[in-house]
């Protein structure tokens, strides 16, 4: 434990060191951090829109908005708390794009599979290839994800920063911009509604309480 907790110390005090040099324009710096974070916010992007490729994309977005804000970072807070401000922000705005474009490129749920024409179409699954027991490993963490995904925004973004970024209370509250009882609030109803969900689903998750 003790280990654990300087080697967190240590990398704030790393962190820290590299924000100045890269406030003072030193490029190699920014690089630094970018690898030091660069993990984090993907992971963090992924979990919001639970797609690769959007998530690449809404990575590079966090990075740039890094690179032109850094300035403004004024220490009065762990650089990393500020970093997941930027990219709570940049994620939210990027879940409203995709919501435009998935409202342009509506598919009707009940609509019959076509020709060769090659035209976009969706069939509902059929519920007795749905069961667990057919599942891989793999399939049972991509359904997992999904429901993350399917969360209101606000509960998903306070779980994947507490349960899967091990964020502090404090620290979430400080970078969504909002009281440690809103955030416990909404981490209460995430936890449940997916506990709900993979308890319908016949799945197992460690869910915390």
């Amino acid at each position: 434990m003790s280990n654990h907790t300087e080697a967190i110390g240590d990398e704030d005090k790393r962190v820290a060191a590299l924000v100045v040099r890269a406030q003072s324009g030193e490029m190699a710096a920014f690089d630094e951090l970018v690898t030091i974070f660069q993990s984090r916010m993907f992971n963090l992007a992924y979990r919001m829109v639970n797609s690769r490729e959007d998530a690449a994309d809404l990575t590079q977005e966090i990075f740039v908005k890094m690179y032109r804000s850094i300035h403004k970072f004024g220490g009065r807070s762990k650089f990393s708390t500020w970093l997941y401000a930027v990219a709570a922000n940049c994620c939210r705005s990027g879940l409203r794009r995709l919501r435009r474009v998935s409202d342009r490129e509506v598919v009707r749920l009940d609509a019959t599979a076509e020709n060769d024409a090659g035209r976009r179409y969706r069939e509902l699954p059929d519920p007795a290839e749905s069961v667990p027991e057919t599942m891989g490993r793999g399939e049972v963490k991509a359904r997992i994800e999904a429901m993350i995904a399917e969360l209101p925004e606000d509960a998903r973004m306070v779980m994947v920063l507490r349960d899967l970024q091990g964020m502090t209370y404090e620290g979430i509250a400080e970078a969504l911009q909002c009281s440690i009882g809103t955030v416990k609030s909404r981490l209460s109803r995430a936890r449940l509604k997916l506990k709900d969900r993979l308890s319908r689903e016949g799945l197992t998750c460690a869910v915390r309480q």
